[in-house]
């Protein structure tokens, strides 16, 4: 069952529609049409909510296509060059003189326009070779290479899916960068089982020219394979580079991180030697271990807390990730659907909400699975009143039914939420009653604002470490609070924010003060916690500012 929302149909410009409109912009408008390409590039990402039709990679290389705009900087720049040196040639009087005035330079104007011809040529067709010819693009080669048989690659299609269905399904996104359970895309692509290192890049430098001071930043991930091949992704923010850091520790956990040129760095990019680089390879081989055995006795855990009941009404507590494979491709045999449920001793968090029960139609590889999932009623035994529920493939619901297992919950997007009628389940409306029985999520593609208490104003350069110390620091002083934020860039004055204060009076003081607040159709709503545990605290505010899905189980709704 699709959600209202996406089974719409949708408009916007598709490729090569939308270069061809951007390159008739610039020429009618010039300048001016910069504001309006980013409203018709917003635009078109909005109305593609589940990724870009023609797939992230695809999407990656044709965007290089920007290339051409410093090829043609360059080809102007060599033309200007070597018309200017035969100008003068045509005047011997004025050639004269600036062969005295630049000497040597004079003659090194023809060589410098004549370089910068070959390198905006050379610009131009790196640029029109990955939009025009995908199978020939570094990024497709980068895939390529990290499989196991490079030269029995299949087309540059198949390998693009790859990377997108990993993406669509599993991704996460800090800036640019795409990080899946099997694949990370940046400006190159790199397998994450091939990760042996990743190391971040902060660097700041300041350049004076006369009573100018131009600052620059660099914000650099460098991922380096068991080749010793480096992939570099270049990122906007220290903000993005503390996510990708921390979402890959995730997926990769075994890899080596660090800081770009450490130690650590160049003994693991610099080793010739073959024995030095076995031993690396065997302390990898060694921490993987480790990492998936703790992974597997953690899931055997959680699995044997959780009660299944199979299609035939029995039930087992004896949960393994190949009963579940099974359970999913049991209607390939019997040639009918196959329902079951798993119920957690104790429900499970996520995503904002709590759930008690996982109920699956199994359809097989013909047919869709339905997954339904029922909200905790915050008491024992009794239904839940809402539930959540989607139609996947087969291969999506194992990994779904796999991260049940785990104790994890989906992104919640493209779910439909459902209200319990007597024995059945009703979908309810974006706006109809029980859809704000809780406080909404962060919005994922909102800038953050961050304010502290006796500072002047809001900053938007922060990164989480400094949110986590101003966290501590908090005291019983009046001025001392902490609110992370968020605006609608189309709209601010719609925004959601989450503060905290330490209370200074009455039965909570001492405890900290947490609230999430967020405008709506009918004006601002606010919602409450207090804890006395200052690490809750930080947890939610991470939860919150990494999108990981904050935990509001505890809130309860207060009056403005």
């Amino acid at each position: 069952m699709e959600s209202k929302e996406t089974s719409k149909k949708r408009f916007y410009l598709k490729w090569p529609w939308n270069v061809l409109v951007y390159i008739i912009l610039v020429v009618l408008l010039r300048i001016f049409a910069i504001p309006v390409i980013l409203l018709i590039m917003w635009w078109n990402k909005k109305q593609q909510p589940d990724g870009p039709e023609e797939g992230y990679c695809l999407q990656r290389i044709r965007g290089r296509l920007t290339g051409l705009i410093w090829a043609a900087l360059c080809l102007a720049g060599g033309g200007l060059a070597i018309w200017f040196f035969l100008a003068v040639q045509t005047m011997p009087y004025e050639m004269e003189r600036l062969k005295e005035e630049i000497s040597f330079g004079y003659y090194l104007i023809p060589v410098a326009g004549a370089a910068a011809i070959l390198v905006g040529l050379f610009l131009a067709y790196r640029s029109l070779r990955d939009a025009l010819a995908p199978e020939k693009s570094a990024l497709a080669q980068s895939i390529r290479d990290q499989l196991p048989y490079p030269d029995e690659a299949p087309p540059v299609k198949e390998l693009f899916a790859m990377v997108d269905q990993d993406l669509k399904t599993n991704g996460q996104w800090c800036g640019k960068l795409g990080v899946g359970r099997e694949w990370v895309l940046g400006d190159e692509v790199s397998s994450i089982s091939r990760i042996r290192g990743v190391f971040s890049r902060e660097e700041h430098h300041t350049r004076r020219a006369g009573k100018r001071t131009q600052a620059v930043h660099i914000h650099e991930i460098w991922i380096v394979d068991d080749r010793r091949k480096r992939q570099v992704t270049s990122l906007r923010s220290r903000k993005e580079l503390e996510e990708a850091m921390d979402c890959l520790r995730r997926r990769a956990p075994a890899a080596v991180f660090g800081v770009y040129d450490s130690r650590e760095y160049k003994d693991l990019v610099y080793t010739e030697e073959d024995e030095q680089q076995y031993a690396q390879e065997r302390a990898y081989r060694q921490r993987q271990a480790q990492f998936e055995e703790q992974e597997r006795k953690e899931q055997e855990r959680l699995a044997q807390n959780q009660v299944l009941t199979l299609p035939d009404g029995s039930v087992t507590s004896r949960i393994t990730g190949d009963t579940i494979h099974q359970l999913l491709r049991q209607p390939d045999e019997t040639g009918e659907p196959a329902p079951f449920q798993l119920v957690p001793g104790v429900p499970f968090q996520g995503q904002g909400h709590t759930f008690s029960r996982l109920a699956c139609l199994a359809g097989g590889a013909a047919q869709p699975t339905r997954i339904l999932m029922e909200e905790y009623s915050g008491t024992p035994e009794t239904p839940g009143q809402y539930a959540w529920t989607r139609d996947v493939s087969a291969g999506e619901a194992e990994e779904v039914l796999q991260g049940w297992l785990r104790g994890e919950i989906p992104s919640l997007e493209n779910w439909t939420k459902m209200e319990r009628s007597g024995r059945t389940w009703q979908s309810l409306d974006g706006g109809s009653a029980g859809a704000a029985a809780t406080p909404p999520q962060p919005h994922p593609d909102w800038p953050w604002l961050l304010t502290v208490g006796g500072n002047s104003g809001s900053t938007s350069d922060f990164g989480w470490s400094d949110v986590e110390k101003a966290l501590r620091a908090l005291n019983q002083e009046a001025d001392s609070y902490l609110i992370l934020e968020q605006k609608d860039p189309q709209s601010p004055e719609t925004c959601w924010f989450l503060q905290c204060a330490v209370a200074r009076q009455g039965p909570d003081q001492g405890s900290y003060s947490v609230e999430i607040g967020f405008t709506t159709p009918d004006g601002s709503r606010l919602w409450e916690w207090v804890t006395p545990d200052v690490q809750e605290v930080i947890n939610d505010f991470s939860d919150a500012y990494y999108h990981r899905g904050l935990d509001v189980s505890g809130f309860r709704e207060a009056e403005i």
